[in-house]
């Protein structure tokens, strides 16, 4: 009996033991931090930017004319494709040929008047000048003569001053020959008509330059669109009569963000869709970057912008200038790196970043990380830790190192 009532004590005061346990370790329990986490895994990034804007010919073309005048023919329409140099426009000439045969008629006259001029005789004043030089040399002879048979006394004094009279007077003669070819009017007429005939040839190189302007010419290859004219109306200057666009090569021009803006680099690939032609999709490669922000023109915000361009690669006949595009550009990726989700980052107050695990055993431990490159749902880390580690989704400043935490859900 005895034996029976002590087994049944031993047997009461285990159950009392077993039961306060569980009691201990569910109270231990229910103090510790319910924490949720994910998997520190390793995959293929690509970092990505999105945005909207509105195609563009990469080449348009306004064909304005230079002289205001009758339309005479009209050889395209809107829609025509057309070459470079190809005739657009013929514009009333009758005038123009008025003009340059007129002008022509002038530069005829002033070349003739100047091979007249240019036959005449112009020897005249050489032949004077001639005979004065040789009419004074003589002169000259007879004075030194006469002055040694002065000086004999052959002859007298009167004939000796006179002879001395006659060869200053030709000296004189001399140089006003002289000074009478040098001042010759013939050689300033020809001159003169030189000017004039230049002047006339001028004038005709002038205006067959400005008789091109009457046949107008498509500056590039490309499609008509926008035309504003008519046959037989009168066209006014520098107003613009129709353009060109190049539709084979097409760009979509966007504003991006300046944060945004930062991350491109000219040769960045770029898928593009958009709701005006669904189900298409196409390729096309950043092509310029501006080199300064300015104050975005939607919104209300006070976000600057940067002017962005994107080349289209594999257009057809579905895009259209004008058309709103969808632009999906690759700004860097990374094949097999560690990568969590955002919300498992905790930045610190001095701007440290860190990421916690838990082991097996629900046990903390801190991590300072460097960050990479990011995806829409995970970025890259560079830490001392292992793929497949149980990483605390958004972490709060509760958390240390060391801790103990019970994993209430697995993200």
């Amino acid at each position: 009996m005895r034996k029976r009532v002590l087994i049944a004590l031993v047997v009461i005061v285990i159950i009392i033991g077993v039961s306060g346990a569980n009691i201990a370790m569910k109270n231990k329990k229910s103090n510790l931090m319910m924490v949720q986490t994910s998997t520190i895994m390793k995959n293929d990034i690509e970092s990505h930017i999105l945005s909207t804007g509105t195609i563009f010919s990469m080449d348009k073309r306004d064909i304005i004319s230079d002289v205001e005048e009758k339309i005479e023919k009209i050889y395209v329409q809107e829609g025509d494709k057309v070459e470079k140099n190809q005739v657009l426009i013929e514009l009333d000439k009758s005038e123009m040929f008025y003009r340059i045969k007129d002008s022509k008629l002038r530069f005829s006259i002033e070349m003739e008047l100047l091979k007249q001029l240019e036959q005449e005789d112009s020897k005249e004043y050489e032949i004077q000048l001639s005979n004065a030089e040789i009419r004074y040399e003589d002169a000259k002879n007879t004075y030194e003569i006469n002055a040694k048979l002065f000086e004999k006394g052959i002859i007298s004094k009167t004939e000796f001053e006179k002879s001395k009279d006659d060869m200053d007077q030709l000296y004189n003669d001399y140089l006003l020959a002289e000074e009478r070819q040098k001042n010759d009017n013939r050689h300033n007429d020809i001159s003169v008509q030189n000017h004039k005939v230049e002047l006339a040839r001028i004038e005709v190189e002038k205006l067959e330059k400005e008789l091109r302007k009457y046949t107008i010419k498509s500056p590039i290859a490309g499609t008509i669109v926008d035309t504003n004219i008519s046959e037989s109306g009168i066209i006014k200057s520098h107003v613009t009569l129709m353009s060109v666009q190049d539709l084979e090569h097409l760009e979509i021009v966007m504003d991006i963000n300046e944060y945004d803006a930062s991350k491109l680099e000219v040769g960045d690939p770029v898928v593009i869709t958009g709701d005006s032609f669904e189900g298409k999709v196409y390729e096309g490669k950043i092509k310029y970057i501006g080199s300064i922000a300015k104050p975005s023109e939607q919104g209300q915000n006070n976000e600057n912008v940067v002017d962005v361009k994107v080349e289209i690669n594999n257009n057809d006949e579905f895009l259209k200038p004008g058309f709103s595009a969808k632009a999906d550009i690759l700004t860097d990726k990374k094949a097999d790196v560690l990568s969590v989700p955002y919300e498992a980052i905790f930045t610190k107050k001095g701007g440290e970043k860190v990421i916690f695990t838990v082991s097996d055993e629900g046990i903390v431990k801190e991590h300072t990380i460097k960050t990479g490159i990011a995806s829409d749902f995970s970025i890259e880390i560079i830490a001392d830790v292992e793929e497949g580690a149980s990483v605390i989704i958004n972490p709060t400043e509760e958390i240390k190192d060391g801790d103990q935490v019970m994993v209430d859900k697995v993200m």
